[in-house]
């Protein structure tokens, strides 16, 4: 386990080359909820958000809350903009990864950069995430920051924005260190 997740903490701030990831405060919660309310953005969700920008903020308390259990959240901002979000990024206590960007900024490497900082940043080694088998965008970048494919699991979940039926889905785990 890393170092900053083993003390369940992570650096409040990790600076990239072109990138901020923060903690998120509650005047990121208007951008967050346009990111959250986009069902294009979140269509492999297996639980799509519908709540208000109430329940944003909301969401934003819980996941400062949640730092101190070792669920770590980072919202994402370019350097010139650091108050305008474009995606966000959790990093559960086991090193499960999740997270968005904004679609506007897909296919410019802010992805792969995100990955990279967290990866170096938080000392991850042995990260994962579960994802729809169809999204080869989200594959091929894993594979660029060093993940591979474990395992497939068949007809493993509902992802309700792109059908009712359980879905392929794969689990891909960081190469790391010392493996």
């Amino acid at each position: 386990m890393s170092k900053y997740l083993a003390k369940q903490r992570g650096p409040d701030k990790i600076a990239t080359t072109r990138l901020i990831l923060r903690r998120p405060v509650l005047s990121d919660a208007e951008r967050l909820y346009v990111m959250l309310t986009d069902p294009e953005l979140f269509r492999y969700s297996p639980v799509p958000f519908t709540g208000t920008l109430t329940d944003v903020n909301h969401i934003i308390v819980e996941w400062d809350e949640s730092w101190d259990k070792g669920l770590i959240t980072y919202v994402v901002a370019r350097k010139e903009v650091v108050d305008e979000p474009i995606g966000f990024v959790n990093i559960g206590p086991d090193e499960e990864l999740g997270g968005a960007l904004m679609p506007d900024f897909s296919g410019q490497g802010f992805s792969e950069e995100i990955m990279r900082g967290l990866i170096s940043e938080l000392g991850l080694t042995k990260a994962w995430t579960l994802i729809d088998a169809k999204v080869a965008p989200l594959i091929r970048l894993l594979e660029k920051v060093d993940f591979h494919v474990e395992r497939m699991l068949p007809h493993h979940r509902i992802h309700p924005l792109v059908s009712s039926e359980r879905r392929d889905c794969v689990l891909m785990r960081q190469n790391g260190r010392g493996r």
